[in-house]
Order: structure tokens, then sequence, then C-alpha cells
């Protein structure tokens, strides 16, 4: 009996302290967010609907006190929570157990109470749900939970000869401010460590920007694009994103599509080019007029695109120009090696396939795409009616994005 409670013990910590790892990540994800959206702008992938958004919760005025985002005192606290459930396993400091047990949760029912708080403000005032933050939230009533579990077993065990434990206001003091000092340290080095990150990040944003400005092949005005999961090769991160609008019946989009893809190869790491869909097709394109296959086979490359088999789907699209009956969408996917062939073609046909095509329609249009391929780089679409005598887009494209980068460094 003794040793199942021993064992019981035992799980109930290393759950606590799993549930401790994946509050403080949640927190870290969140303040990285925070900063790159403040400071840089950037979009995080969290930022689904117009509801579901991360990114409006962070720029709410509720996201920080004193300039210090609520994520950051979220790596405080489960820092000294980690550090409260883990010293103790240390043979030489097992006598704090007891009175670490009781500050972790404490400071656990704190966090439930904010959280709490924080889920009725974004609900009710912010009107917006950020996930991250409601799995955060979800982790931190969990742990609550597990750790007065944990104490309803510590206090069972006593009576069955548990070792001497430490007692008192003073030792909870000293162990309470030890921990939460760690856990300031690791929040401040993590917080100026994004905070110069995003700083660093708009910085070259702001080079490259001014650099296409001064371009006269590329539009003065710069759009912005939903790219975070839009299929694509290169870094996510790549300081030039070319986006490209294209149709898998158009000649031109076939013919420059391989050097689209070359953009990624000549600059490795530096450009990242970035596949939109924008279907010549009333079927799903209102702001056309004549019926084609263009639907069904860009709703085919999203589909390959959620089993991560994109390129080579897009590819056997092109190279079967024309050719997007139902017969050959399905060959298409067995020759591209997707592995679930049922999930595939629901894909083809479910809403998110419909609203992920009608999204980059809509941001195409307010673009000015009226044609395919249109190129963007860095927002700014390539006038194509501009290029030098005798110059392909790609030839114009490689100068400019090697004056974009010249301009970062």
């Amino acid at each position: 009996m003794a040793q199942d409670h021993g064992h019981r013990k035992s799980a109930s910590l290393w759950v606590a302290l799993a549930l401790v790892a994946a509050g403080l990540a949640l927190a870290v994800v969140l303040t990285h967010n925070y900063y790159r959206h403040l400071l840089a702008g950037q979009v995080s992938g969290c930022s689904i609907s117009a509801y579901v958004d991360c990114d409006r919760v962070s720029a709410s005025p509720y996201a920080a006190v004193a300039g210090v985002p609520l994520s950051a005192l979220a790596i405080a606290v489960y820092g000294a929570l980690a550090l409260l459930l883990a010293l103790p396993r240390l043979r030489a400091l097992r006598r704090l157990a007891a009175v670490n047990l009781d500050l972790a949760a404490g400071l656990a029912g704190l966090m439930v109470l904010a959280s709490l708080g924080l889920a009725a403000l974004s609900a009710l005032v912010i009107r917006a749900l950020c996930l991250y933050c409601t799995l955060l939230q979800a982790v931190s009533i969990a742990l609550f939970v597990v750790l007065l579990w944990r104490r309803r077993q510590q206090r069972a065990g006593r009576g069955a000869g548990a070792g001497r434990q430490a007692r008192g206001l003073g030792a909870a003091f000293g162990s309470g401010a030890l921990a939460l000092a760690a856990g300031a340290v690791a929040a401040a080095v993590a917080g100026l460590g994004f905070e110069a990150n995003a700083l660093a990040v708009a910085g070259r944003e702001s080079s490259l920007a001014a650099a296409s400005q001064t371009s006269p092949y590329l539009s003065r005005n710069a759009f912005s694009f939903t790219t975070a999961d839009s299929p694509g090769v290169g870094p996510l991160d790549a300081p030039v994103q070319v986006v490209v609008f294209g149709d898998y019946n158009c000649s031109h989009c076939r013919d420059f599509d391989p050097e689209a893809l070359q953009l990624a190869e000549v600059f490795p790491g530096e450009v990242r080019v970035v596949f939109k869909f924008f279907p010549l097709d009333v079927t799903c394109n209102q702001y056309m007029e004549r019926e084609s296959t263009s639907c069904l086979a860009a709703a085919a490359a999203y589909a390959a695109h959620q089993q991560d088999r994109f390129l080579d789907y897009h590819l056997l699209l092109y190279e079967h120009f024309q050719n997007h009956a139902p017969p050959r969408i399905i060959a298409n996917a067995e020759d591209a090696g997707i592995p679930d062939q049922e999930a595939f073609v629901a894909a083809i046909q479910s809403d998110g396939a419909r609203r992920h095509l009608t999204r980059d329609i809509d941001e195409g249009v307010r673009g000015g795409v009226q044609a395919t391929p249109t190129v963007f780089v860095n927002g700014r679409r390539l006038m194509t009616g501009r290029l030098p005598a005798g110059a392909t887009r790609y030839e114009v494209l490689v100068r400019e994005i090697r004056a974009l980068l010249r301009a970062a460094l």
C-alpha cells in the first residue's frame, strides 16, 4: 500500500512538471509573438479569423502592464513553479518539498484566478479569442488541480512516516523569494531578447521597404497578405517574400513557375516564394465570367498542401497543363505520393479549401491582381508594363531582390 502511494505521488509530480513545462513553453511563444506583432508588425500563426486572432489580443491595451506583457509575467510565474517543484528532487533540498508544494499550489491558484479574469476580458471586452492564451489558461487550471491532488497525497503520507519537512514563514519566504527571483530573471532575459529581435526585424523590414519604394518596377503601395498557412518554398522568416498569384490553366503561369522556384534556390535562406491561388474561373472566383477547371485544380493543390505534398502536386498540375479533370486530379495525387487519398478528396470539397481560395482571391483583388501570374515583392506589385525592353520577369526580380538585400545590410 505504501509503495502504491509512493508511485501515485511520483506520478502526480511528473504530471505537474509536464504541465509547468507546457505552460512555460506557451508563455514563451506568446511573448515572442507579442513583440514580433507590436514592434515588427508580423502576423502570427494564431491569427485565423476575425474572432480567433491572437494578434488582436496582443494589440489590446490589456495585454501588458506598465509595458510588460502579461505573457512575460507568466514566464516568471511558471519559472518559479518549475523551481519550486523540481528543487526538492535534490537530496539536499528534500525537506522543502512540503513548503514548496504549498507555495506552488498558491501560485497556481492565483494563475487560475488571473486566467478566468483574462478569459472573461477577452470574450466580453476585446471580443477576440487567443488560442495560445486559452491553452495557457487550461494548463493553469489543470496544474492547480494536480497540485491540490498532490498536497492531499502528501498529507496522507505524513502519517506513514514522512521525513522531516521544513515549516514556518521563514522557510516559505526564503524558498518563494528565491523561486520568484529566478523566474523574474528568466522572464527579463526572454523579454529583452524577444524585444531586441523584434526591433532588429522591424529595422530590417523598414530598410527593405525604403529600398522597394525607390524601384521603378515595383508599385509604391505595399499590400499585406496572409501567408502563414499558404504553400511556399524557402524559410518562413526570409527577409524577402515573393508572393505569386497564379492559375493552373494559365500558360504564362506555367512558363514562369520554374523561374519563381529558382528564386528560392538562387537566394537560399533569403527569399521565400509564396503561392497564392487566383483561379480565372467563375466556379470559385466571383470576379470572373467564364468557367473552367482552375478552381478544382487550385483546391486540389491546397488539399495536397494539407498533406505536405504541395510542391510535388503543384509541379504535376503544370506538367499536365489544362488537364484537370477529376481522373487526372486523382492520378496526380497518386503520382505525388499523397498518403491519404480519402482525406485528399475530402479536403478538395471541404469548406476549408473554399475559404482558403476565397481569401486568396479577395486579397489578390485588393492588391490589384487582374491577370496571372501577378508577382509581389515584400507586398509591392511587380509592374510588368514598366519592364525594360527585352527584360524578363525573372531578370528584374533578381535585380530587385539583390537591391533589397544590399539595403538591409
